[in-house]
């Protein structure tokens, strides 16, 4: 009867020992900077580039709606007539909704480019962090969600050269 109670107790502990082994004593937990990512990640720079270009092709297009709005206000300046005044407040307004709608559809186009690259390194680092065995890899922004970390759980840098390499 001992016996069975110490091959009952034998087996409890390995079976301890091997769920120990399997789950927690080899858990990699790691973090990446999302502000250095999303400013050094190259997919990130092509995408804000292509949304500064665009910003400068409307930006010349406003300037020139401008330069005409203006240069009929001094051409007509002083003129009583009703006619005149109200083609050039009807100018006025279509500049104020363009540059209005240009705004907007700025704000979008960004917003979309920054979901595209949030999805990319997403799933970039779901693939690295399994390739890698981590059980978790945070995010760590400006705001501190981490308000401690030991030295080598920082994985910025490897995540960089990775994903840039691609």
């Amino acid at each position: 009867m001992k016996s069975i109670g110490a091959l009952w107790a034998c087996f409890i502990l390995v079976l301890g020992v091997c769920v120990y082994l399997l789950f927690f004593k080899n858990e990699k937990i790691a973090y990446v900077e999302s502000t250095r990512i999303f400013q050094e990640y190259e997919g990130a720079k092509v995408e804000r580039e292509k949304i500064e270009a665009r910003g400068r092709e409307f930006k010349l297009k406003i300037d020139t709606l401008n330069r005409e709005v203006r240069e009929a206000i001094i051409r007509y300046d002083g003129s009583a007539d009703n006619k005149t005044k109200q083609i050039i407040q009807i100018k006025q307004k279509q500049l104020d909704d363009y540059q209005r709608s240009v705004q907007e559809t700025l704000q979008s186009e960004e917003s979309a480019a920054m979901t595209k690259v949030a999805s990319e390194l997403n799933a970039f680092l779901k693939e690295y962090g399994k390739r890698n065995n981590y059980k978790f890899i945070f995010i760590a922004n400006p705001s501190g969600t981490i308000a401690y970390a030991a030295d080598g759980t920082n994985l910025t840098e490897d995540v960089l050269r990775e994903i840039n390499k691609k």
